[in-house]
């Protein structure tokens, strides 16, 4: 009878162990998808230059809206790097966390591009911004089978 109510205490632990690891990937997941990937567009749709039919088009705003709209993007990816680097959600203590705390510095300097409405600064930190999100990506995605 002991081992039956060990087993079914384990059983009932496990059950509860694999609930939270799948709401804290929904968690990632739904920070990932409703707050940094829309911010980081704000960012990314913000610089640089896109060659259409007419020639080229240079995507830097063009009023105050445009550039607050980026300096609004920039101060949520600065300040999401808190939530995905939270214990509960820190998939490891070196380099999630690390890859996480980059996005403080990206942030910081978008907002400072973006108060300067420098369009060449916006898109270089744009770059390093990608490439953070590509490493972090690259490391961390689980791919569904």
């Amino acid at each position: 009878m002991k081992k039956l109510f060990l087993c079914l205490i384990a059983l009932s632990l496990s059950f509860q162990i694999i609930a939270f690891e799948m709401e804290d990937h929904s968690g990632i997941h739904d920070l990932m998808a409703y707050v940094i990937d829309p911010a980081a567009e704000a960012i990314w749709d913000s610089a640089g230059y896109v060659i259409t039919e007419e020639g080229e088009v240079n995507l830097a705003p063009t009023d105050q809206e445009g550039w607050d709209k980026v300096k609004n993007g920039a101060k949520v990816i600065s300040e999401s790097s808190y939530l995905l680097s939270m214990p509960e959600r820190a998939l490891d203590q070196t380099q999630w966390v690390a890859l996480s705390m980059a996005l403080k510095g990206m942030g910081e300097r978008a907002f400072k591009a973006a108060e300067n409405e420098d369009a060449e600064d916006l898109f270089k930190i744009g770059a390093e911004l990608y490439q953070v999100c590509v490493d972090c990506h690259q490391t961390y995605w689980i791919k569904e089978e």
